[in-house]
């Protein structure tokens, strides 16, 4: 950022020095030390029926230049506004949405393969064992707590061939669709059999659900044959109405297959499992033993990602605990969820980060802690480079203010010798400077406040669509800061220039440039 910094100053400064240098060699010495600025232009006299003041004077002068003017403003303007939005970008960051999102509870504990993008699919050999949960729960300072189960059992449901389609067109082309449906089951009515994933949830896990339509109190019940239909969500937590077919009310079947036979739909030639297939053949799952179990959706719902299975690719229903592990008969455990007190917190922490590394390594953990420090760490990347820009932007702005103050002041050193022969005071012609001054810096801050209060919004709602945990908050801090700091800036500037200038008699000053 230094390096860009430094070499788009150069190359302006250079670019902008260029005409100027070529159109001052033109001019001849004696032509070059009569010239003051703004002496070239030339202005229609205007009648004034008031009189002059400094402030007047001092606001004319800022436009014998306007265009060095403008520059010196915007710049320091510029400043000030990236200041602004980077403060107003990372304390908009909520960190509460971002944690929420993540985790449900202040700590969740698998499988390490559970936690990983793109690892296998839940399988009983990630099952969290009671001795790993046991070892936990002794630690104490546990609030509550409850377990998520996964089915490692095969189980189908049946879906319209028009619904089956639409969900494995994402993947799949139409020529590949046509002979999916060609091999699937289908039961009396026409339906398709379609893969589902099942899981049973406990009380507290059922208590970190959004519910969007319905209730969940009917799953509190042990054995009673409801489940709840989960629906995706985006980032803002708005739910994908077309991502389950599911509504309230209705009757599911759900095939809980303890047989499968795998066929050749070539030969017809039936194998009793995938590796017995030859390589060269093509095969079709088939249930050739199954139950069939009926449950009515009682609620529409949406899972926190830190309790769902973390991947997609089939409709997914929850069970009653007790009840999921009594129709599907297995019993794996795919997350322990539970919260602490504030003070077993931190101890708990220690005692996963080191349980999970060097005592059964197996396993991992996540926690609305590490969430925390992650969401801080991505914020201090954004306010050290919005910080840095920010500081740089505005150095060359301080230097164009403290350009444009040094410039009109020597350039004008004649007409001030001339101000004072005729009677200014030094305390006026200084008070007229210090107004000059004041009317760059403050005339920044004006600009910046501005386009801060017009187009923040506007601006601050585009990257609320690009960061789903970005809550847009009006601060005016930074101006509030920079404000005096420019004006302190606008007062001592112009009197420490003038002061290195004053040191030469008014008699040696009007003699230097005749």
């Amino acid at each position: 950022i230094f390096a860009a910094s430094t070499l788009f100053s150069l190359v302006t400064v250079l670019l902008s020095c260029r005409k100027p240098g070529k159109m001052a060699a033109r001019v001849s010495p004696i032509e070059a030390v009569r010239y003051t600025e703004g002496g070239n232009l030339k202005r229609k006299a205007k009648r004034r029926a008031k009189g002059v003041s400094l402030f007047s004077m001092a606001w004319a002068n800022l436009g014998r230049s306007r265009g060095k003017t403008a520059v010196t403003v915007l710049s320091l303007s510029l400043a000030v506004v990236l200041l602004t939005v980077t403060v107003t970008f990372t304390q908009g960051f909520d960190m509460d949405k971002y944690v929420s999102n993540f985790t449900a509870s202040d700590f969740i504990v698998a499988d390490a393969g559970q936690f990983q993008t793109g690892g296998d699919a839940y399988n009983d050999e990630m099952d969290v064992t009671e001795d790993v949960i046991a070892a936990i729960d002794a630690q104490g300072g546990i609030t509550g707590g409850g377990l998520v189960y996964g089915d490692t059992s095969a189980a189908l449901e049946f879906v319209t061939e028009e619904y089956y389609r639409s969900v494995w067109s994402r993947w799949n082309t139409p020529e590949q669709l046509d002979s999916m449906v060609h091999f699937k089951d289908r039961n009396e009515e026409g339906l398709l059999a379609d893969r589902i994933q099942l899981s049973g949830m406990s009380d507290f896990a059922l208590d970190h659900l959004t519910v969007l339509e319905g209730d969940l109190s009917k799953l509190y019940e042990d054995g009673g044959r409801y489940v709840a239909a989960v629906y995706s969500d985006d980032d803002y937590g708005n739910p994908e109405l077309d991502s389950h077919w599911a509504r309230l009310g209705d009757i599911v079947t759900v095939r809980y297959v303890e047989e499968t036979e795998y066929v050749d739909p070539d030969t017809g030639i039936a194998y009793a499992s995938p590796e017995d297939v030859p390589a060269s053949a093509n095969y079709v799952a088939q249930p050739v033993k199954y139950r069939d179990v009926e449950y009515e959706v009682a609620a529409l719902v949406a899972v926190p990602i830190s309790l769902s299975y973390r991947y997609y690719g089939a409709d997914e229903f929850i069970l009653n605990d007790q009840t999921f592990m009594q129709d599907s008969g297995t019993d794996s455990v795919m997350y322990y969820a539970f919260d602490t007190t504030d003070e077993a917190n931190g101890a708990m922490e220690k005692f996963l980060a080191d349980y999970t590394e060097n005592v059964n390594p197996q396993f991992d953990y996540e926690s609305k802690a590490l969430y925390a420090s992650e969401f801080e760490g991505m914020r201090s990347m954004f306010q050290l480079c919005g910080g840095a820009l920010s500081f740089i932007v505005g150095l060359v702005g301080v230097l164009n203010f403290f350009n444009a103050i040094l410039t009109g002041i020597i350039a004008r050193k004649r007409e001030f010798a001339v101000l004072q022969s005729i009677g200014m005071a030094g305390k006026q012609l200084k008070t007229m400077l210090v107004y000059e001054g004041l009317l760059y810096a403050l005339g920044a801050a004006g600009i910046s406040l501005v386009l801060t209060l017009i187009f923040g919004p506007v601006a601050f709602k585009a990257v609320g669509s690009m960061f789903w945990f970005f809550t847009y908050r009006l601060t005016l801090t930074p101006f509030l800061i920079v404000a005096p700091v420019f004006a302190l800036l606008g007062v001592l500037v112009p009197l420490a220039v003038y002061r290195s200038v004053s040191k030469a008699t008014i008699v040696e000053r009007l003699r230097e440039v005749d």
